[in-house]
């Protein structure tokens, strides 16, 4: 994880996170110049600043819808963060008591229940629902590609770290997020599977 992830998990600031890995007193090492955190921070009770309204509202549907669909720049950027921070977090439950003050959600959706779930104490539901084996109808191009989009997004990783992941070409990556025809029917695949998302459905294929 980042070092700003690290230090939400920990309840610490970024600059303390990067003073530790530089001391060697956290497991991390330095990629492409930036700190990369290779452990994850113990629970802690530590209380964390509450999201602003529009962000609670942009986390919530995303959990319900889990995309990130509707959301631009810096708030899709830290809803996708979020997302991987609760995935990785040994509690996510807590996070989201503290990003929601201990308070439940006035409108209740599939995103939303979680937190009250989270509120009522009822971690291992929060655990269950987080790392479900994602499925997904992508039977239409552009349904696709903004799956593997935001899958992405939110697994913190850039087309070439995915291709490298998949083990394809970078441009097949390319191709998906662009909605182009498609004709490496084993390659979607694999993408797919490095994203661990498993296609109930998907587009036909361009196989002249």
């Amino acid at each position: 994880m980042n070092v700003a992830e690290y230090a939400e998990l920990a309840g610490v600031s970024p600059r303390r996170v990067r003073a530790l890995a530089a001391g060697g007193s956290l497991a991390a090492r330095k990629v492409g110049g930036r700190w990369t955190i290779d452990e994850i921070p113990p629970s802690r009770h530590v209380v964390r600043r509450p999201l602003s309204e529009v962000s609670q509202h942009a986390l919530a549907r995303a959990l319900h819808t889990k995309s990130l669909a509707g959301l631009s720049g810096q708030v899709r950027a830290r809803t996708a963060q979020r997302l991987r921070l609760l995935r990785s977090a040994q509690d996510p439950a807590e996070l989201l008591v503290d990003w929601w003050a201990g308070r439940p959600p006035s409108h209740l959706d599939g995103g939303s229940n979680l937190v009250v779930h989270a509120i009522a104490g009822n971690g291992a539901r929060v655990r269950e629902v987080l790392h479900r084996p994602r499925r997904e109808y992508l039977r239409y191009p552009s349904t696709l590609a903004q799956v593997v989009r935001d899958e992405r997004a939110i697994q913190g990783v850039t087309r070439s770290e995915l291709a490298e992941r998949a083990g394809v070409d970078r441009e097949l990556v390319a191709d998906i997020e662009r909605v182009s025809r498609l004709n490496d029917l084993v390659g979607l695949r694999q993408v797919l599977q490095a994203l661990h998302i498993e296609p109930t459905a998907l587009p036909a294929m361009d196989l002249r």
